[in-house]
């Protein structure tokens, strides 16, 4: 199946910071949807170093959907973990190569089909500071997610950031990208749902305990743990209507590729 993709693009001096301030916000939201639906994921991850892992198990009752990570750096580990096909590492002009929308697709499938999930979530890119090639530059990062055997993979460029803003970076581009292609492919349940209460996030670049805050409708300081958890196992955050919202407009510029 040959996967959809679209470019991404955010550059500017908020970059790192408001993309990994609400990682957590963003894992929870997917936790919830997996939860319900009770679909399981899986991730393979390759520059994030496990950030998407950490981000979706740092949640209170994760082993009930999350069934297992991979972090293959390595080509060698992308073949023999994954599956993934040695061709795709070919240094001969035209090849895809390690970072390209080809083996986005690929590390998602495999951990699909390997760990038997119904989901997975791989992130393949170039953190930096060095690795950049004469067609791919330093912040440049492709994301895979298979739901139910389709693929999708979608581009982003988030310019020459140091190293760790950039894996950041990565890792909620990541979790924003999983939301957006579970919305796409469950848009008609989601639809007809009437338990679904969406709530816009207003704040353009909240720190986490406040976007929490603002989804819960309220402070509840006594649930709040530093992670994405809930005490008692029930309440959740509530949807926002649009959860790239907390990015800013100015910092984002959309392209073809």
């Amino acid at each position: 199946m040959i996967p959809s993709t679209l470019p991404y693009s955010q550059k500017g001096p908020l970059r790192g910071q408001i993309m990994a301030q609400d990682a957590s916000v963003l894992a929870g939201l997917l936790a919830r949807r997996l939860k319900q639906s009770k679909i399981h994921i899986s991730t393979a991850e390759s520059c994030t170093g496990g950030m998407v892992s950490s981000a979706l198990t740092d949640i209170q009752g994760a082993s009930r959907w999350f069934n297992q990570g991979w972090v293959t750096y390595s080509n060698e580990a992308k073949m023999t973990q994954l599956g993934v096909d040695e061709s795709l590492f070919a240094l001969e002009e035209g090849a895809a190569g390690a970072v390209s929308s080809e083996m986005a697709a690929a590390m998602a499938v495999g951990a699909a089909k390997i760990s038997g999930a119904e989901m997975s979530i791989s992130v393949t890119g170039i953190a930096g500071p060095t690795g950049a090639t004469e067609t791919k530059e330093v912040g440049l990062v492709w994301v895979g997610i298979s739901i139910n055997g389709e693929v999708t993979t979608k581009s982003a460029e988030f310019g020459h950031g140091d190293r760790h803003s950039n894996k950041e970076a990565f890792a909620t581009f990541a979790l924003r990208v999983a939301l957006e292609v579970w919305g796409d492919h469950f848009e008609t349940e989601e639809e007809n749902s009437e338990e679904e209460v969406e709530e816009e996030i207003v704040s353009s670049s909240p720190d986490i305990p406040q976007a929490l805050e603002i989804l819960n409708d309220g402070p509840k300081s006594e649930d709040w743990q530093g992670d994405v958890a809930w005490s008692n196992g029930e309440e959740e955050p509530e949807e926002p209507k649009n959860e790239s919202e907390n990015i800013l407009d100015s910092a984002i510029s959309w392209g073809d590729e």
